[in-house]
């Protein structure tokens, strides 16, 4: 999980940081302009919105309802993070949806883990992502969230090239809702239930080797 203390350490430079987006885009696609309180989000989360191995997630090229959506579950306290509850506090509907549009609509760039992780492990994760656990039986990970089932449902997340620390992290959290409260059946909650640590550690290596969604 990240902490208070890592956003403040990268937050240093986080203004500057924002004045030189647009030099990072191709000469011939204009900067999506800057929403305001963009600088607390590349403190942590990167100019490019492309996370951290540390556990920040990825923003880039994620849709932008579910974003909007997110922001709005931090503010309410459905979703409980630390860091993420005293931003979205002081965001309003528009800021939030803003945000969510700004992000969105970046390309980023794919993050380089400080090491790829074990090949047995990402092997064992392609078959959770992609078929499933039959012996539970838990469904795949990609019958949610592939790309048309992204489509039909906006509040479905992409999870390819999500750093492995966060999805760690976002599997242990939906573990944690289950434990306090039996979870609706066919949801996140009652999914990640089913998972023991090394499927998720499995499934988060798979994940975090793959090109993130367009």
């Amino acid at each position: 999980m990240f902490t208070r203390s890592r956003c403040r350490a990268w937050g240093a430079a986080s203004f500057a940081a924002v004045l030189g987006i647009a030099a990072q885009f191709p000469a011939q696609a204009a900067a999506p302009a800057a929403p305001a309180g963009l600088a607390t989000c590349v403190a942590c989360h990167g100019t490019q919105g492309q996370g951290s191995a540390a556990g920040v997630p990825r923003l880039a090229g994620q849709n932008a309802q579910y974003l909007e959506n997110a922001l709005a579950m931090f503010k309410t306290g459905k979703r409980s993070n630390p860091v993420m509850q005293p931003i979205a506090a002081g965001l309003d509907d528009a800021a939030m949806h803003a945000l969510a549009t700004y992000f969105a609509g970046l390309q980023g760039v794919a993050l380089a883990p400080a090491a790829p992780p074990p090949a047995d492990l990402v092997r064992a994760g392609e078959e959770l992502a992609r078929v499933g656990a039959v012996s539970d039986p838990t469904p795949p990970c990609f019958s949610c969230h592939g790309a048309d089932s992204r489509a039909a449902n906006p509040h479905f997340p992409a999870i390819e090239g999500q750093p492995a620390a966060f999805t760690v992290d976002r599997l242990h959290e939906f573990q944690a809702r289950a434990r306090a409260k039996a979870p609706d059946p066919a949801t996140m909650t009652a999914v990640a239930a089913r998972l023991n640590e090394t499927q998720i550690r499995q499934v988060a290596a798979y994940l975090s080797t793959l090109k993130p969604a367009p």
